[in-house]
């Protein structure tokens, strides 16, 4: 999955910041762990005492692979949430991780070249990320081999956990929750009677409209399905095989920008049936035709306290809004609290991390609900989100 909504530009800044800058910001916030989210661990607090702290509990470097160079504005939004997170988590024990960032910005290539780089650095204990279902299933084996732990905030593909990846988790729900969330959205509340579903060639945008439409067909539902490139920029071909009596659609695809176009053309030819974009499409500067709606795996965080308080830290820090961005912070929070349950020494382990994740819990989180691992490394109780796009935000409808 593509990464959420965000000012590229302000992943330089993350870069440079030290941790007394990070950690000012945050005191000057005043969350602990309170609001936060406290490991349900018998994790024993560092001697740091936050800001300037001289003696740390427990050292170490997370790896987080994520885009941070691109053009896209989105680009840089995970990293800059893992860094809020871990300058916060630091700041609650007085511990002294630091983030390794590696860029996918590139594709696959380099996104092998990040996981070999993390591989080779015994300093490494843990990694966030990979941020897409192909990029983790491009990584995986590289990190399993060096027993690197890694917690993926947006990677959604079913496939990831069925076992041939060891040391994978994610703190989002997969596509077995999405589609059937789509599904009934299509079914249930818009009362659809013929849906049609536009996916391109992904595993993640195929799988997730296998789901969806095996969910509509068992409603009864007539559907059609089409394969698509996004990189098209005249879909008026695609939009003449939609049946003109179809009143959903669903945007099963990896690109904002495709969708957008799709709702575009479609309406200037008079079609008006409703759209319900996947999470993909969960980025409100590409993708925001009012009246659509689109899913995502984590909730609006300005609705809780917990959410609110970390989207005062990464504002206080960069100077941004950037409301679903919550899940890297989690990630990087269930990397950082295995590596403290297991440090000895003052020293952090990948092995440790390896270990710990299975059994590691994060009590009320930032995503409305507790971290805790299935053993097959899901989520526990994730489910996805259902948004209306309005004038000008994404609106929650629960």
């Amino acid at each position: 999955m593509p990464d959420r909504t965000g000012v590229h530009v302000v992943m330089r800044r993350a870069l440079m910041l030290t941790g007394a800058v990070g950690a000012a910001a945050l005191a000057a916030i005043g969350v602990g762990c309170g609001s936060s989210g406290s490991a349900d661990a018998s994790i024993t607090p560092g001697t740091g005492t936050g800001a300037g702290a001289v003696i740390a509990a427990c050292t170490g470097k997370i790896g987080v692979i994520a885009p941070f160079t691109g053009t896209d504005e989105s680009d840089g939004i995970q990293m800059n949430w893992a860094r809020v997170s871990l300058d916060n988590f630091n700041r609650e024990h007085g511990t002294d991780f630091q983030i390794e960032p590696m860029d996918s910005t590139k594709g696959v290539r380099q996104v092998k070249a990040a996981a070999r780089a993390l591989a080779a650095d015994d300093e490494v204990v843990g990694v966030v990320g990979p941020h897409t279902s192909n990029f983790v299933a491009a990584a995986g084996p590289i990190l399993d081999s060096a027993r690197l732990a890694y917690v993926s905030p947006s990677a959604t593909n079913v496939a990831l956990t069925d076992g041939h990846l060891k040391g994978f988790y994610r703190v989002v729900a997969n596509d077995s929750v999405q589609a059937p969330t789509i599904g009934r959205v299509a079914v249930d509340d818009l009362k659809g009677e013929k849906v049609a579903i536009l996916d391109n060639p992904d595993p993640y945008s195929t799988g997730l409209a296998d789901g969806v439409e095996a969910y509509v067909k068992k409603a009864g539902v007539p559907v059609t399905r089409q394969e698509i490139s996004v990189a098209t920029k005249d879909y008026t071909d695609v939009i003449n095989r939609i049946p003109t009596d179809t009143d959903v659609v669903v945007l099963s695809l990896t690109s904002p920008d495709a969708g957008q176009r799709i709702v575009r053309q479609m309406k200037k030819k008079g079609r008006d049936p409703a759209f319900i974009g996947g999470d993909a499409l969960f980025v409100l500067d590409r993708f925001n035709p009012v009246g659509a709606y689109v899913v995502s795996f984590t909730p609006d965080l300005r609705k809780s306290d917990v959410g609110d308080g970390a989207l005062r830290l990464y504002k206080a820090v960069f100077g941004g809004l950037a409301t679903f961005g919550g899940p890297a912070f989690s990630a990087t929070q269930a990397v950082a609290t295995a590596a403290l349950r297991t440090c000895k020494d003052g020293r952090a382990s990948r092995d440790g991390v390896w270990t710990a994740l299975p059994t590691t819990k994060i009590k009320d989180s930032v995503l409305g609900q507790d971290i805790e691992f299935t053993k097959d490394h899901e989520l526990k109780d994730g489910r996805f989100y259902v948004y209306r796009i309005g004038p000008d935000d994404y609106q929650a409808l629960d």
